[in-house]
């Protein structure tokens, strides 16, 4: 299994990070992801990873394929969340890109990994939603699970590398 590159993961600790643990502050407390926030977020993470597409031209198809997916996860999470809002809430909308633009980027493996991890945390996040309250409909914070993603990803992908048989796990 490839590791994710260096400079990669400088991006995830000095950029991402540290926007991604306040916003997950933010929706734990108030059940909303500001606009401006994920914007700085995104932002801040695509210019991010575009400078370091600038120095490192071997990461440029890499950081493209990345890039594809996370526009393609905007336009059909934006979509679900005008189409059937009590499915997916607008700010988690926004989020997703970012969260699949930072972990494409660490590597196929990790992106498998982390939606996987995501899923999984959010499936039992809304099972304890349901345990405590015994209503249907109990709400919780997604924010916090999403935006864990990334480093879901990474702690995951070694037995996602091993489950889909990769030789140098």
């Amino acid at each position: 299994m490839p590791s994710p590159e260096l400079p990669a993961l400088c991006v995830l600790l000095l950029v991402f990070c540290p926007q991604a643990v306040a916003l997950a502050w933010i929706d734990g407390r108030e059940h909303r992801l500001p606009n401006r926030r994920v914007a700085l977020l995104t932002g801040s993470t695509a210019a991010a990873l575009g400078l370091l597409a600038v120095l490192r031209p071997d990461l440029r198809s890499p950081l493209g394929t990345a890039a594809v997916l996370a526009l393609v996860c905007a336009v059909a999470g934006i979509g679900v969340a005008l189409l059937a809002p009590q499915l997916i809430g607008m700010g988690d909308a926004k989020t997703a890109p970012v969260v699949v633009l930072m972990s494409a980027t660490l590597g196929p493996y990790v992106l498998v990994a982390a939606v996987l991890g995501v899923l999984l945390l959010a499936g039992a996040a809304g099972a304890a939603a349901w345990a405590v309250t015994r209503r249907a409909d109990a709400r919780f914070a997604v924010g916090p699970v999403l935006l864990a993603g990334p480093f879901l990803g990474l702690l995951a992908s070694p037995l996602v590398a091993v489950a889909l048989g990769s030789s140098a796990a």
